[in-house]
C-alpha cells in the first residue's frame, strides 16, 4: 500500500499544520464549535489542536493501524463538523487553521471525507513509518517527501485561502 502513503502522510502533516495555530490561539477553533451548539471554551480548542498534532505526527513517525484509524476518525469527525457548520447559518468560520477566514465549504468536506477515506484503508493495510515509506520508494523516498509537502501545502491553500477567495468574488 505504498502508493496510498503519499496521500496518506500529506493528510497527516496537515493535521499537524492545522492544529499547531489551534494551540495559541483557540479562540476561533472555539467559536466554530460555539457555532454548532458546543460550549465555547478556549482550552477546547487546544485540546483538537493538540490531538491534532498527536495523531498526525504519530501517523507519520510510526504509523501502523492505530494511526491510520486515529487519522481516519479524526478526518471522518472534521467531515461531519464541516456538514453540520454549512447548515449553520450562525458559523462564518470552520476555526481550522486558527484564523476567523476560513469559511467551511463543500470543498473541505470533500477533502475532509478523502482524508478520511485514505486513512481507513491503510487501517486495512498498514503502512510503516515515514523513513519505512521512503526507503522502499525511488531515490530513497526524496520525490515522495517533496510531493508530500507541496501537496500539504496546497491542500491548505485550498481549505484556507481558495473559499475565501470565492466568498470574495461572490460579494
Amino acid at each position: 500500500m505504498v502508493a496510498l502513503a503519499g496521500p496518506y502522510l500529506m493528510f497527516a502533516v496537515l493535521l499537524v499544520v492545522s492544529g499547531l495555530p489551534k494551540l495559541s490561539n483557540p479562540a476561533s477553533t472555539a467559536r466554530a464549535l460555539e457555532g454548532i451548539g458546543l460550549p465555547p471554551r478556549r482550552w477546547l480548542g487546544q485540546a483538537v489542536g493538540l490531538v491534532e498534532i498527536v495523531v498526525g505526527v504519530s501517523a507519520i513517525a510510526v504509523g501502523g493501524r492505530a494511526p491510520a484509524a486515529a487519522v481516519a476518525l479524526l478526518y471522518a469527525g472534521f467531515a461531519g463538523f464541516i456538514l453540520v457548520a454549512m447548515r449553520s447559518s450562525s458559523v462564518k468560520s470552520c476555526g481550522c487553521f486558527g484564523a476567523d477566514d476560513t469559511p467551511p465549504s463543500a470543498l473541505h468536506l470533500v477533502v475532509d471525507v478523502a482524508a478520511a477515506g485514505f486513512a481507513t484503508v491503510l487501517v486495512f493495510n498498514p503502512i510503516g513509518d515515514v523513513t519505512a515509506v521512503m526507503s522502499a520508494t525511488p531515490w530513497a523516498g526524496l520525490p515522495l517527501l517533496l510531493l508530500v509537502m507541496v501537496g500539504a501545502w496546497l491542500s491548505l491553500l485550498v481549505l484556507a485561502v481558495l473559499p475565501a477567495v470565492f466568498a470574495e468574488a461572490n460579494a
